[in-house]
């Protein structure tokens, strides 16, 4: 059974009054990379305590390459990455990024509870949001306009202590 339902339409965007997504592209390789090489000593282990993303010598290569992998993702709906930026397009506030929940265990509490994971960073411009509020109104957007039944911020909420705790299997 695929992660979104074949005939879910994927929302590519989402405006709000202090910030829009836009599907990450290529298009935005050089804002995207001048926000992570700015952001990159606040904004490592996004994805994890153990997760060293942004490596400190990413090159604008790589993060090309980073960023034409998440588009095609997103068309085969695998995953879905977003561009955050300002309500007028102007501004690269940050990324979100929704995934399923993935392990290798064969059964997994996280797998369980939660459909997707969504992990986002706000780059030096976006640290002007409010990120408990920026954090409130994607999980406000996920819940309505998405088929999860529950999303994981894992490192957000819950914590990554609570996180990795759930990768114990169940009994």
């Amino acid at each position: 059974m695929p992660w979104v339902p074949d005939d879910f339409p994927v929302p590519r965007s989402l405006r709000t009054e202090a910030f829009q997504l836009a599907v990450l592209s290529a298009s935005h390789a050089d804002p995207d990379f001048e926000a992570v090489r700015a952001s990159a000593d606040r904004i490592r282990h996004v994805f994890g305590p153990h997760n060293g993303w942004p490596a400190p010598d990413l090159t604008p290569e790589e993060n090309l390459a980073d960023l034409t992998r998440h588009a095609a993702e997103f068309e085969r709906r695998e995953a879905f990455a977003y561009a955050m930026l300002d309500p007028a397009g102007l501004q690269y506030l940050g990324c979100l990024y929704l995934k399923p929940v993935k392990s290798r265990l064969a059964v997994d509490l996280r797998r369980e509870r939660f459909q997707a994971q969504a992990f986002f960073w706000l780059s030096e411009a976006g640290l002007a949001l409010d990120a408990d509020a920026v954090l409130a109104r994607l999980a406000r957007w996920l819940n309505e306009a998405w088929p999860f039944a529950a999303v994981a911020f894992p490192g957000r909420v819950p914590g990554w202590a609570d996180w990795e705790a759930m990768a114990v299997p169940a009994a």
